[in-house]
């Protein structure tokens, strides 16, 4: 179920104009939007999902029966709020930061076969590289990091992190629509940044594709509005930091995403939007487009070696 709103709620927000504003959706909507989603997964992984199917279908006279999907106006606030990963705080018992490198040593002794460096979240990844005299506090997960909650924003399940991938390869922008030969780095393959961007678009979506549905019925004062805005105020936040930029094309993206990063600070931070509704809307809008926009650079930088 999670998998499904996932695919079909970033499909709406960034690929296609869906009737958000419909207060209802009949199941069967849903489920068509899902199975065309889905489709865009490899076929690989089709295949491997029939296997497990025809083997559970086996195992049991009565397969576990999905839930239906949810509407928007059937969501609970907890349901509105971004999954997160608690993680140790990379400040030692002195309040500094527990791992200092030079930005040799960073190279030297943690670059990866893919000229990467990366560390999981129990391997400490904030660390800061010294350069000379200055001193740079770096993001070496492939995740978002809020640094004042020791909280990761990290897709937990290797399908969801295939389906969020595919999702981004399938759809090209407009410059690389109709090409030929256009192969893509896989997942192992992307960077930090690249698969940070990916994994956090996914987990923004709900809260994202409600802000626009609540936009259309005017519905500013539900605690599910409030949540949702909520959402927005805690990854705008200052303290979370992106991973950090390791490649030329990795550095183009980082610009991008502090315009997003910014503007949604400014989305969680509004006060009052039900006293400026087309203000609000246009800041919605725009945050929407920039989204947009970053979905097509990552499809990009994803093709180029």
């Amino acid at each position: 179920m999670v998998k499904k709103w996932m695919v079909i709620l970033v499909a709406c927000v960034l690929l296609t104009a869906c009737g958000l504003g419909e207060k209802k959706e009949t199941a069967s909507k849903t489920e068509a939007a899902s199975d065309e989603k889905k489709a865009n997964v490899s076929e690989a992984e089709k295949a491997t999902n029939e296997k497990e199917t025809s083997a559970s279908t086996a195992e049991t006279d009565e397969p576990e029966q999905e839930q239906p999907l949810k509407t928007f106006d059937e969501l609970t606030p907890e349901e509105l709020k971004i999954p997160t990963v608690p993680m140790e705080s990379p400040y030692g018992e002195d309040g500094n930061f527990k791992h200092v490198h030079t930005d040799k040593e960073l190279a030297r002794d943690f670059t990866d076969e893919n000229n990467m460096i990366r560390f999981d979240l129990d391997e400490d990844p904030i660390r800061i590289m010294r350069t000379g005299n200055i001193d740079n506090v770096m993001n070496y997960s492939d995740t978002f990091i809020d640094l004042s909650e020791n909280l990761s924003y990290k897709l937990q399940d290797p399908e969801e992190i295939e389906i969020a991938y595919q999702l981004f390869i399938d759809h090209p922008p407009v410059q690389l629509q109709g090409k030929e030969g256009i192969e893509y780095r896989s997942w192992e393959e992307a960077t930090n940044m690249e698969r940070g961007i990916i994994q956090m678009t996914i987990l923004l979506s709900v809260p994202m594709n409600y802000l626009q549905y609540a936009i259309e019925q005017d519905e500013y004062d539900t605690e599910q509005f409030k949540t949702a805005q909520a959402e927005f105020k805690r990854i705008g936040d200052p303290m979370v930091l992106f991973p950090s930029p390791q490649t030329p094309l990795d550095y183009e993206l980082y610009e991008s995403i502090r315009t997003v990063h910014a503007l949604w600070g400014k989305l969680g931070l509004y006060q009052k939007p039900e006293q400026d509704k087309e203000e609000f809307k246009a800041l919605y809008d725009q945050t929407r487009q920039e989204v947009n926009n970053l979905f097509a650079r990552v499809n990009y930088t994803l093709s180029e070696e």
